[in-house]
């Protein structure tokens, strides 16, 4: 069965009471063992369907049992472990993280352009050290992706290389080219590029096997292929689960899809749940909202869609549909209008309706045209949401950005007026905040004698407003055109006091005597005689006393030590006037949550690394500390987030996929970051690769393999990549749109400011679609 269903109608609450009407009208053995399995995304919405299953349970009287909850990861590693012989007979699978295979593809790729720095600098057009760093981080990523486009098809490298071979013709060497570093000879079908890719894809591999370790599409690849040639193991496992509910399958990847298929069979139970015109991740992930689409409409499938929807005003739900017609009937794209959107109306509730669409006024939309984003729009917006949360403080609302960086930006306007907000960014300004003061404390773990660690540790304690910083705070007020989120401030914005202090902290000519004092007065040999005043003695006695605390914590492995210093650093959270407010608990909650993870991905770097030792990982911390590089942490909103009335909620266009608020701001609706044609502008391109080299290497592996590259007819690979792009971004501003119950407000700039250079922003098309729409509102209602 296939519930093509759409946003706001209850695909959580459908599936748990399918669960659970299963399990109490007796269609499952639960006595001999038998379960409703569901498989979700994330971690969040396991305990989500495991609270929604129990619940409807108990109003039946029926036994708390019969259903298994699991993300697709848990259930591949069930069933890897159980085909080993069961998880408790120490056949435990060692599965990489993110962090963790990052840092593998690293040495893969540092490893192959070492073994072939001829072959690697023939892509470049000129040989400059800025180009071959640049390259460097374009091969990185463009490798991450061939691998996974690999797993996914189920190639592994050393069939690619013979495919390779095969298509060159017997005359082609490549094992002499190893050693000549020599590019493929121009005569020839130009291979060069998957040549490459699938030379780091093997070394990847031989790394993950030295290890004895899976990354996470090698589970599922091991779990489908144990299922596909173990016939014992399916009947047990479809014994146990006799029913599969699969939710947001329109995110599903193939191997998901593959596996899913083999464990319920030709006559098995399976309902899949999802919302192909809610696909947002195909861009970056193996996932295409085509499996799903095609499995809805295969014939022995049965289509039950889910139209209704109780979440959004009128005004706004047909804003949605009317964005989804015009797609599908008028996109000057024609791949962009048959593979967009699925044909499926928003429909609102029926009278009687246990959640009834919220009332339709003439003001539920606006859509505002600003000259200059930095200058005007994000100004503006972050205003008007002050002032909505502070009218309406009953209502729940968000700032929704098309990227990150919008994002901080907002942050930033957001923080100068004191706003209330939960920052729902990776890598927001919180986390950079969290991971610096790590840094800082790490640093001078590492180096107990460098001063200016001395120094920073002291600035991170004064940046948290710790009490171990002494003094008053010591910090003026930032003007509201110097502060920035996330910036490091320097010298010149300290106070006066600050100022000198720090200087009186960098003269220390005997720091160990400072931290490990043997005389009963450490600061009268540390620093130069005569020079520290009474204020500097009391704002040095809690830092000291702090320092000479977590010192005793230097022992420890870098992940308790992490922790212990998360422990240090916000048990002193400040709490608002009432205690226990939500806001209050959720603010501690995250930094502990933030620290644990930093602490999580430390060990992994360790774990990854074993020769490093503390200086290695501070390094390592200091370039998420200064922006470089973003933790792999978890948002928010993969932790079951639940906004809360009369808080800003600042998340980008993808992070609020599965939420909903009364009200929605979209920032930057404009021509570049949903492009109208396919001769705009994109990011990714490249000319000296000649177009996307993710899209040309993924497009010349599947030809190579399946002789079908999958691009569109007459297109070529950068082309088809940016027919995706165009689609994927059209479905996220209808998931923008559809995330508003009753205000939603669509912004945009006629320029704005990129690498510090202005640029004109062209208008998105659909803008004027919408735009439109409003007008023939208005006109109806007069």
């Amino acid at each position: 069965m296939a519930v093509s269903a759409v946003p706001g109608s209850g695909k959580t609450f459908t599936l748990s009471l399918l669960a659970a009407d299963l399990i109490s009208d007796g269609k499952i053995e639960v006595d001999e063992g038998q379960q409703v399995l569901v498989v979700t995304y994330l971690n969040a919405s396991v305990d989500t369907f495991k609270a929604r299953i129990r619940q409807r349970l108990q109003e039946r009287g029926v036994a708390l049992r019969g259903f298994d909850v699991r993300t697709l990861h848990s259930l591949g590693l069930e069933i890897v472990r159980t085909a080993a012989g069961g998880e408790n007979e120490g056949n435990e699978v060692v599965v990489l993280d993110e962090v963790q295979s990052g840092q593998f593809l690293s040495q893969a790729v540092g490893g192959w352009t070492d073994a072939h720095p001829e072959a690697w600098r023939a892509f470049l057009p000129q040989d400059t050290l800025q180009m071959r760093t640049r390259w460097r981080n374009i091969t990185e990523r463009t490798a991450g992706a061939f691998i996974r486009t690999a797993k996914n098809e189920r190639y592994r490298p050393a069939e690619i290389q013979r495919r390779i071979e095969a298509s060159l013709g017997e005359a082609t060497d490549f094992a002499t080219m190893e050693d000549q570093s020599g590019p493929v000879p121009d005569d020839r079908p130009n291979l060069a590029l998957v040549w490459m890719l699938n030379g780091i894809y093997g070394r990847y591999q031989q790394i993950l096997t030295r290890q004895g370790a899976l990354d996470f599409d090698d589970l599922i690849w091991e779990a489908v292929a144990l299922l596909e040639t173990r016939p014992d193991l399916t009947e047990t496992l479809q014994q146990r689960w006799p029913y599969v509910l699969e939710d947001e399958a329109q995110d599903s990847v193939p191997l998901q899809e593959a596996l899913l298929g083999a464990l319920t069979g030709a006559t098995g139970n399976w309902v899949r749940v999802g919302d192909p015109n809610q696909a947002i991740t195909s861009t970056f992930t193996a996932a295409h909202p085509r499996y799903f689409n095609a499995f809805i409409d295969r014939p022995e499938v049965v289509a039950r869609p889910l139209p209704n929807s109780g979440r959004s005003a009128p005004r706004i739900y047909k804003a949605a549909n009317t964005l989804l017609h015009w797609v599908i009937e008028k996109h000057p794209v024609p791949e962009v209008r048959r593979n967009t959107f699925r044909e499926q109306d928003i429909e609102p509730t029926p009278p009687g309706d246990a959640q009834p669409n919220p009332p339709d006024t003439p003001h539920n939309i606006r859509i505002k045209v600003y000259d200059h984003r930095e200058e005007e729009e994000l100004p503006a917006i972050a205003r008007l949401a002050q002032r909505y949360a502070t009218a309406r403080p009953e209502h729940t609302l968000a700032i929704l950005v098309p990227t990150n960086n919008v994002g901080y930006e907002v942050a930033e306007q957001l923080d100068i007026l004191d706003a209330a907000y939960d920052n729902l960014l990776r890598g927001g300004t919180r986390e950079r905040e969290i991971a610096a003061a790590m840094h800082a404390l790490l640093a001078l773990l590492a180096d107990p004698l460098d001063t200016r660690a001395l120094v920073d540790a002291h600035e991170a304690l004064v940046e948290l407003e710790h009490p171990a910083a002494g003094g008053s705070g010591a910090r003026p007020a930032p003007e509201p055109d110097v502060e920035a989120a996330g910036s490091t401030r320097t010298d010149s914005e300290k106070s006066p006091e600050l100022e000198r202090f720090h200087t009186l902290l960098r003269s220390v000519h005997r720091p160990e005597q400072l931290l490990f004092p043997e005389e009963e007065d450490p600061v009268t040999t540390a620093l130069p005689a005569g020079v520290a005043t009474v204020e500097d003695r009391e704002r040095l006695e809690p830092f000291l006393s702090f320092l000479r605390r977590i010192f005793r914590l230097r022992p420890l492995p870098i992940d308790d030590l992490t922790l212990a210093l998360g422990d240090e650093l916000f048990a002193h959270t400040p709490v608002p006037e009432t205690p226990g407010t939500p806001s209050a608990e959720r603010a501690h909650e995250f930094d502990l949550a933030v620290a644990y993870q930093i602490a999580n991905v430390l060990r992994r770097w360790r774990d990854v690394q074993p020769e490093w030792r503390l200086p290695e990982l501070v390094a390592q911390l200091g370039d998420v500390a200064a922006g470089r590089r973003s933790l792999p942490t978890t948002a928010p909103s993969d932790l079951g987030f639940e906004p809360e009335p009369g808080r800003i909620t600042l998340a980008t266009q993808h992070g609020a996929k599965g939420l909903e608020w009364d009200a929605v701001f979209l920032v930057g609706i404009d021509g570049f970051w949903i492009p109208g044609t396919l001769e705009a502008p994109f990011l990714g391109v490249h000319d000296f690769l000649g177009g996307d080299p993710t899209a040309e290497a993924t497009a010349q592996l599947r030809h190579l393999m399946a002789e079908d590259a999958g691009l569109y007819p007459g297109r070529s690979a950068t082309e088809s990549v940016h027919i995706e792009v165009i689609s994927e971004r059209l479905r996220l501003l209808y998931v923008g749109i559809t995330r508003a119950r009753r205000y939603l407000h669509i912004s945009r700039s006629r320029a704005t400011r990129r690498y510090n250079q202005e640029r004109k922003a062209e208008p998105a098309t659909v803008l004027g679609v919408l735009y439109r729409y409003l007008k023939d509102q208005a006109m109806e209602a007069e």
